[in-house]
Protein backbone atom coordinates (compact mmCIF):
# COMPACT_ATOMS: atom_id res chain seq x y z
CA UNK A 1 0.00 0.00 0.00
CA UNK A 2 1.28 3.73 -1.01
CA UNK A 3 0.33 6.33 1.14
CA UNK A 4 0.68 9.80 -0.58
CA UNK A 5 2.65 11.65 1.72
CA UNK A 6 3.36 15.50 0.05
CA UNK A 7 3.44 18.40 1.88
CA UNK A 8 3.30 16.17 5.03
CA UNK A 9 5.98 15.29 7.72
CA UNK A 10 7.34 12.36 8.36
CA UNK A 11 8.13 11.62 12.06
CA UNK A 12 9.38 8.43 14.49
CA UNK A 13 6.06 7.10 16.62
CA UNK A 14 5.94 8.13 20.28
CA UNK A 15 6.93 6.52 23.12
CA UNK A 16 5.39 6.68 26.48
CA UNK A 17 7.76 5.42 28.53
CA UNK A 18 5.83 5.23 32.04
CA UNK A 19 2.38 3.68 31.97
CA UNK A 20 0.32 1.11 33.82
CA UNK A 21 -2.09 -1.59 31.51
CA UNK A 22 -4.45 -3.47 33.77
CA UNK A 23 -3.87 -6.69 35.13
CA UNK A 24 -6.43 -9.48 36.65
CA UNK A 25 -7.90 -8.31 39.61
CA UNK A 26 -7.21 -10.65 42.35
CA UNK A 27 -9.54 -11.75 45.01
CA UNK A 28 -9.90 -9.90 47.87
CA UNK A 29 -7.30 -7.35 46.91
CA UNK A 30 -7.98 -3.78 45.48
CA UNK A 31 -5.69 -2.05 42.88
CA UNK A 32 -6.70 0.86 40.20
CA UNK A 33 -4.67 -0.96 37.40
CA UNK A 34 -6.17 -4.57 37.96
CA UNK A 35 -9.56 -5.28 36.69
CA UNK A 36 -11.70 -8.78 35.61
CA UNK A 37 -12.44 -6.70 32.50
CA UNK A 38 -8.68 -6.23 31.95
CA UNK A 39 -8.79 -7.27 28.14
CA UNK A 40 -11.33 -5.27 27.05
CA UNK A 41 -9.92 -2.32 29.14
CA UNK A 42 -6.39 -2.97 27.65
CA UNK A 43 -7.80 -2.81 24.19
CA UNK A 44 -9.36 0.48 25.02
CA UNK A 45 -6.37 1.63 26.23
CA UNK A 46 -3.92 0.48 23.51
CA UNK A 47 -6.45 2.40 20.57
CA UNK A 48 -5.92 5.77 22.62
CA UNK A 49 -2.12 5.28 22.35
CA UNK A 50 -1.93 5.06 18.65
CA UNK A 51 -4.53 7.61 18.31
CA UNK A 52 -2.47 10.20 19.76
CA UNK A 53 0.78 8.97 17.52
CA UNK A 54 2.12 6.79 20.47
CA UNK A 55 3.53 3.04 18.82
CA UNK A 56 6.02 2.15 22.00
CA UNK A 57 5.10 1.97 25.48
CA UNK A 58 6.78 0.92 28.60
CA UNK A 59 4.77 -0.89 30.88
CA UNK A 60 5.92 -0.31 34.56
CA UNK A 61 3.77 -3.08 35.96
CA UNK A 62 3.87 -6.66 34.39
CA UNK A 63 1.81 -9.45 34.55
CA UNK A 64 1.64 -12.20 32.34
CA UNK A 65 -1.88 -11.14 30.99
CA UNK A 66 -0.07 -8.11 29.91
CA UNK A 67 2.72 -10.11 28.22
CA UNK A 68 0.20 -11.76 26.52
CA UNK A 69 -1.75 -8.78 25.62
CA UNK A 70 1.55 -7.58 23.88
CA UNK A 71 2.28 -10.49 22.01
CA UNK A 72 -1.83 -9.79 20.57
CA UNK A 73 -0.47 -6.29 19.59
CA UNK A 74 3.20 -7.94 18.14
CA UNK A 75 1.27 -10.23 16.14
CA UNK A 76 -1.24 -7.78 14.63
CA UNK A 77 -4.14 -9.40 16.43
CA UNK A 78 -4.80 -6.35 18.29
CA UNK A 79 -4.05 -2.70 17.11
CA UNK A 80 -1.87 -1.06 19.86
CA UNK A 81 1.62 -0.10 20.58
CA UNK A 82 4.47 -2.46 21.17
CA UNK A 83 4.52 -3.43 24.92
CA UNK A 84 8.27 -3.31 26.51
CA UNK A 85 6.81 -4.82 29.82
CA UNK A 86 9.30 -4.36 33.69
CA UNK A 87 8.57 -6.93 35.95
CA UNK A 88 5.99 -6.57 39.06
CA UNK A 89 6.32 -3.98 41.48
CA UNK A 90 9.15 -5.17 44.00
CA UNK A 91 8.61 -3.10 47.62
CA UNK A 92 9.37 -4.07 51.34
CA UNK A 93 6.50 -5.11 53.91
CA UNK A 94 4.36 -4.04 54.04
CA UNK A 95 3.96 -2.43 51.12
CA UNK A 96 2.62 0.79 49.43
CA UNK A 97 0.33 -1.19 47.28
CA UNK A 98 -1.60 -4.69 47.35
CA UNK A 99 -0.42 -7.19 44.87
CA UNK A 100 2.78 -6.21 45.10
CA UNK A 101 6.01 -8.46 45.39
CA UNK A 102 7.70 -8.51 48.98
CA UNK A 103 11.50 -8.78 48.86
CA UNK A 104 13.17 -8.42 52.30
CA UNK A 105 15.84 -10.64 51.67
CA UNK A 106 18.80 -11.92 49.07
CA UNK A 107 17.32 -15.08 48.67
CA UNK A 108 14.07 -13.04 48.01
CA UNK A 109 15.96 -10.78 46.00
CA UNK A 110 17.56 -12.94 43.62
CA UNK A 111 14.93 -15.49 43.34
CA UNK A 112 12.74 -11.64 42.29
CA UNK A 113 15.73 -11.34 39.32
CA UNK A 114 15.48 -14.52 38.18
CA UNK A 115 11.92 -14.34 37.53
CA UNK A 116 12.23 -11.65 35.71
CA UNK A 117 14.73 -12.07 33.54
CA UNK A 118 13.19 -15.47 33.01
CA UNK A 119 9.58 -14.15 32.30
CA UNK A 120 11.42 -11.70 29.46
CA UNK A 121 11.02 -8.55 31.22
CA UNK A 122 12.79 -5.36 30.59
CA UNK A 123 14.08 -4.47 33.52
CA UNK A 124 12.49 -4.96 37.13
CA UNK A 125 11.27 -2.32 39.37
CA UNK A 126 12.03 -1.42 42.99
CA UNK A 127 9.38 0.87 44.98
CA UNK A 128 9.91 2.99 47.89
CA UNK A 129 9.14 0.54 51.10
CA UNK A 130 12.38 -1.47 50.33
CA UNK A 131 14.52 -2.03 52.82
CA UNK A 132 18.62 -0.70 51.59
CA UNK A 133 19.82 -3.73 52.38
CA UNK A 134 16.80 -5.75 49.83
CA UNK A 135 17.29 -3.09 47.83
CA UNK A 136 21.20 -3.37 47.46
CA UNK A 137 20.97 -7.15 46.91
CA UNK A 138 18.35 -6.16 43.93
CA UNK A 139 20.45 -4.38 42.27
CA UNK A 140 23.27 -6.92 42.64
CA UNK A 141 21.25 -9.97 41.41
CA UNK A 142 19.71 -7.58 38.50
CA UNK A 143 23.83 -6.93 37.72
CA UNK A 144 24.98 -10.63 37.70
CA UNK A 145 21.95 -11.44 35.38
CA UNK A 146 22.31 -8.79 33.03
CA UNK A 147 18.72 -6.96 33.78
CA UNK A 148 18.38 -2.95 34.47
CA UNK A 149 16.61 -1.94 37.43
CA UNK A 150 14.66 0.79 37.34
CA UNK A 151 11.48 2.46 39.47
CA UNK A 152 11.35 4.73 42.58
CA UNK A 153 14.30 5.78 44.89
CA UNK A 154 13.19 3.91 47.60
CA UNK A 155 12.92 6.41 51.39
CA UNK A 156 15.81 3.47 52.30
CA UNK A 157 18.17 4.21 50.06
CA UNK A 158 18.06 7.98 48.95
CA UNK A 159 19.05 9.52 45.81
CA UNK A 160 22.71 9.53 46.16
CA UNK A 161 22.03 5.49 47.12
CA UNK A 162 20.64 4.72 43.86
CA UNK A 163 22.57 7.58 41.81
CA UNK A 164 25.96 5.14 43.47
CA UNK A 165 24.04 1.79 42.74
CA UNK A 166 23.69 3.17 39.20
CA UNK A 167 20.07 2.75 39.08
CA UNK A 168 19.27 2.27 35.11
CA UNK A 169 15.91 5.07 35.34
CA UNK A 170 14.38 6.82 37.96
CA UNK A 171 10.71 8.05 37.93
CA UNK A 172 8.71 10.61 39.03
CA UNK A 173 12.23 12.81 40.33
CA UNK A 174 11.92 10.52 43.18
CA UNK A 175 14.11 11.42 46.02
CA UNK A 176 15.37 15.05 44.37
CA UNK A 177 13.38 16.93 46.64
CA UNK A 178 14.68 15.41 49.76
CA UNK A 179 18.48 15.45 47.87
CA UNK A 180 17.67 19.39 47.50
CA UNK A 181 17.16 20.07 51.22
CA UNK A 182 20.27 21.93 53.27
CA UNK A 183 20.30 19.51 55.61
CA UNK A 184 20.17 15.87 54.22
CA UNK A 185 19.69 14.13 57.83
CA UNK A 186 16.37 15.72 58.40
CA UNK A 187 15.26 15.49 54.96
CA UNK A 188 13.00 12.36 55.56
CA UNK A 189 10.98 14.23 58.60
CA UNK A 190 10.45 17.03 56.90
CA UNK A 191 6.49 17.65 54.84
CA UNK A 192 6.19 17.78 51.40
CA UNK A 193 5.32 21.48 52.05
CA UNK A 194 8.80 22.25 53.83
CA UNK A 195 10.43 19.97 50.81
CA UNK A 196 9.78 22.24 48.64
CA UNK A 197 10.21 25.58 50.40
CA UNK A 198 13.72 24.81 51.72
CA UNK A 199 15.00 23.20 48.48
CA UNK A 200 18.34 24.48 47.73
CA UNK A 201 18.77 24.72 43.93
CA UNK A 202 22.27 25.55 44.54
CA UNK A 203 22.46 21.34 45.39
CA UNK A 204 21.89 20.90 42.08
CA UNK A 205 24.11 20.97 39.38
CA UNK A 206 26.62 18.66 41.95
CA UNK A 207 22.85 15.98 41.91
CA UNK A 208 23.28 16.54 37.61
CA UNK A 209 26.67 15.60 37.34
CA UNK A 210 26.54 12.81 39.56
CA UNK A 211 23.50 11.75 37.69
CA UNK A 212 25.37 12.30 34.04
CA UNK A 213 28.43 10.42 35.33
CA UNK A 214 26.38 7.42 36.72
CA UNK A 215 24.08 7.38 33.11
CA UNK A 216 21.32 7.27 35.20
CA UNK A 217 18.25 8.29 33.23
CA UNK A 218 14.73 10.21 34.47
CA UNK A 219 11.32 10.01 33.46
CA UNK A 220 10.27 12.86 35.06
CA UNK A 221 6.60 12.09 34.47
CA UNK A 222 5.60 15.94 34.47
CA UNK A 223 2.05 15.53 33.61
CA UNK A 224 0.94 13.49 36.36
CA UNK A 225 2.62 16.54 38.92
CA UNK A 226 -0.41 18.29 37.77
CA UNK A 227 -3.04 16.26 39.34
CA UNK A 228 -5.69 18.69 38.79
CA UNK A 229 -9.19 17.61 36.98
CA UNK A 230 -10.21 19.72 34.38
CA UNK A 231 -13.93 20.21 33.47
CA UNK A 232 -13.56 21.86 30.01
CA UNK A 233 -15.80 19.80 27.23
CA UNK A 234 -12.71 18.41 25.48
CA UNK A 235 -11.44 17.09 28.56
CA UNK A 236 -14.85 15.39 28.79
CA UNK A 237 -14.80 14.21 25.29
CA UNK A 238 -10.77 12.41 25.97
CA UNK A 239 -12.66 11.51 29.29
CA UNK A 240 -15.78 9.45 27.72
CA UNK A 241 -13.27 7.20 25.29
CA UNK A 242 -11.40 5.76 28.86
CA UNK A 243 -13.61 2.52 30.22
CA UNK A 244 -15.51 3.86 32.74
CA UNK A 245 -14.57 1.45 35.12
CA UNK A 246 -10.59 2.57 34.66
CA UNK A 247 -11.87 6.11 35.50
CA UNK A 248 -13.97 5.01 38.52
CA UNK A 249 -11.37 2.63 39.99
CA UNK A 250 -8.42 5.76 40.02
CA UNK A 251 -10.60 7.54 41.48
CA UNK A 252 -10.96 5.75 44.40
CA UNK A 253 -7.47 4.86 44.87
CA UNK A 254 -6.44 8.62 44.54
CA UNK A 255 -7.89 11.62 46.61
CA UNK A 256 -7.76 15.42 45.75
CA UNK A 257 -6.96 18.10 47.86
CA UNK A 258 -6.56 21.35 45.93
CA UNK A 259 -4.29 22.80 48.54
CA UNK A 260 -2.07 19.71 48.36
CA UNK A 261 1.34 21.10 48.36
CA UNK A 262 2.78 18.24 46.35
CA UNK A 263 1.01 19.38 43.28
CA UNK A 264 0.79 23.40 43.86
CA UNK A 265 2.18 25.69 41.87
CA UNK A 266 5.64 25.69 43.97
CA UNK A 267 6.35 21.98 43.45
CA UNK A 268 5.49 22.14 39.87
CA UNK A 269 8.50 25.11 39.79
CA UNK A 270 10.67 22.97 41.59
CA UNK A 271 10.21 20.14 39.11
CA UNK A 272 10.58 22.19 36.45
CA UNK A 273 13.80 23.66 37.79
CA UNK A 274 15.18 20.01 38.07
CA UNK A 275 14.67 18.44 34.71
CA UNK A 276 16.02 22.20 33.08
CA UNK A 277 18.70 21.45 35.07
CA UNK A 278 19.17 17.57 33.89
CA UNK A 279 19.10 18.38 30.55
CA UNK A 280 20.94 21.37 30.29
CA UNK A 281 23.49 19.10 32.38
CA UNK A 282 23.29 16.11 30.09
CA UNK A 283 21.71 13.75 32.06
CA UNK A 284 19.45 11.42 30.12
CA UNK A 285 15.85 12.04 29.71
CA UNK A 286 12.69 10.15 29.17
CA UNK A 287 9.39 10.94 27.82
CA UNK A 288 6.69 9.55 29.89
CA UNK A 289 3.30 10.09 31.92
CA UNK A 290 2.36 7.63 34.81
CA UNK A 291 -1.19 7.14 32.34
CA UNK A 292 -3.58 6.10 33.75
CA UNK A 293 -4.34 8.40 36.71
CA UNK A 294 -7.62 11.10 37.29
CA UNK A 295 -6.04 13.32 35.45
CA UNK A 296 -3.28 11.65 33.07
CA UNK A 297 -5.60 10.00 30.21
CA UNK A 298 -3.35 7.68 28.20
CA UNK A 299 -2.26 9.07 24.75
CA UNK A 300 -3.06 12.33 25.16
CA UNK A 301 -1.05 12.93 28.38
CA UNK A 302 2.27 12.62 26.48
CA UNK A 303 1.34 15.60 23.79
CA UNK A 304 1.14 17.50 27.03
CA UNK A 305 4.33 16.12 28.66
CA UNK A 306 5.76 17.32 25.43
CA UNK A 307 4.53 20.84 25.77
CA UNK A 308 6.10 20.72 29.57
CA UNK A 309 9.16 19.52 28.55
CA UNK A 310 9.74 22.15 25.68
CA UNK A 311 8.24 24.91 28.91
CA UNK A 312 11.21 23.88 31.02
CA UNK A 313 13.81 25.03 27.70
CA UNK A 314 14.10 22.39 25.77
CA UNK A 315 13.32 22.84 21.70
CA UNK A 316 10.71 20.52 19.98
CA UNK A 317 13.42 18.89 18.57
CA UNK A 318 15.24 18.04 22.28
CA UNK A 319 11.05 16.95 23.59
CA UNK A 320 10.46 14.56 20.81
CA UNK A 321 14.10 13.09 20.82
CA UNK A 322 12.98 12.16 24.44
CA UNK A 323 10.12 10.30 23.32
CA UNK A 324 11.87 8.90 20.42
CA UNK A 325 15.55 7.98 19.59
CA UNK A 326 16.52 8.07 23.30
CA UNK A 327 13.65 5.62 23.98
CA UNK A 328 14.89 3.69 21.81
CA UNK A 329 18.66 3.68 23.03
CA UNK A 330 17.24 3.28 26.93
CA UNK A 331 16.12 0.02 25.69
CA UNK A 332 18.45 -0.84 23.62
CA UNK A 333 16.42 -1.14 20.67
CA UNK A 334 18.03 1.37 18.63
CA UNK A 335 17.68 -1.16 15.51
CA UNK A 336 14.31 -1.18 15.74
CA UNK A 337 12.45 2.18 16.65
CA UNK A 338 13.46 5.69 17.24
CA UNK A 339 14.41 7.03 13.97
CA UNK A 340 12.87 7.36 10.36
CA UNK A 341 15.35 5.11 8.27
CA UNK A 342 15.69 1.98 6.44
CA UNK A 343 15.36 -1.16 7.57
CA UNK A 344 13.60 0.13 11.46
CA UNK A 345 10.42 -1.23 12.07
CA UNK A 346 7.65 1.29 10.35
CA UNK A 347 6.63 3.14 13.75
CA UNK A 348 5.81 6.15 11.90
CA UNK A 349 3.93 9.10 11.86
CA UNK A 350 2.68 10.88 9.10
CA UNK A 351 1.66 14.63 10.25
CA UNK A 352 0.00 17.79 8.83
CA UNK A 353 2.30 20.12 10.24
CA UNK A 354 5.87 20.59 11.09
CA UNK A 355 6.27 18.60 14.47
CA UNK A 356 9.32 21.20 15.08
CA UNK A 357 7.63 24.64 15.15
CA UNK A 358 4.90 26.21 17.26
CA UNK A 359 1.63 26.21 15.75
CA UNK A 360 0.42 29.62 15.01
CA UNK A 361 -2.91 28.43 14.63
CA UNK A 362 -2.53 27.34 18.77
CA UNK A 363 -0.98 30.55 19.42
CA UNK A 364 -3.64 32.75 17.82
CA UNK A 365 -6.35 30.98 19.49
CA UNK A 366 -4.81 30.46 22.50
CA UNK A 367 -6.15 26.72 23.40
CA UNK A 368 -5.43 24.58 26.13
CA UNK A 369 -2.86 21.32 26.00
CA UNK A 370 -5.87 19.25 25.43
CA UNK A 371 -7.44 21.61 23.03
CA UNK A 372 -4.48 21.02 20.94
CA UNK A 373 -3.66 17.67 21.66
CA UNK A 374 -7.33 17.11 19.46
CA UNK A 375 -6.84 19.83 17.35
CA UNK A 376 -3.24 17.95 16.31
CA UNK A 377 -4.17 14.40 16.64
CA UNK A 378 -4.25 13.85 12.69
CA UNK A 379 -1.69 10.80 12.25
CA UNK A 380 -1.85 8.97 9.35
Amino acid sequence: MKIDGMGKFLMPGLADMHVHFIRPAAAGQFQPSASNDYSHENQALALLFVANGITIVRNMWGDPAIDAFAKEVGSGRVLGPSVYSVGPLTDGNPPIWEGSRIVETREQAEEAVRSDKHAGYVAIKVYNRLSKDAYQAVVAAAREQGLPVVGHVPTAVVLSGAIAARQDSIEHLTGFWEALQPDDSGAQKKSPRELVQQADLKKLPALVQATKAADVWNCPTLAVGNHIIRTDAVWFQELSLVPPGIVERYKKAYSFNPDDPRFSPEARALNNAIVKALHDGGAHLLLGTDAVKPSVLPGFSLLEELEKFVATGMTPYEAIRAGTSDAAKFLHQENEFGVVSTGRRADLLLVEANPLEDCQECVKTGWSNGQRALAHRRWT
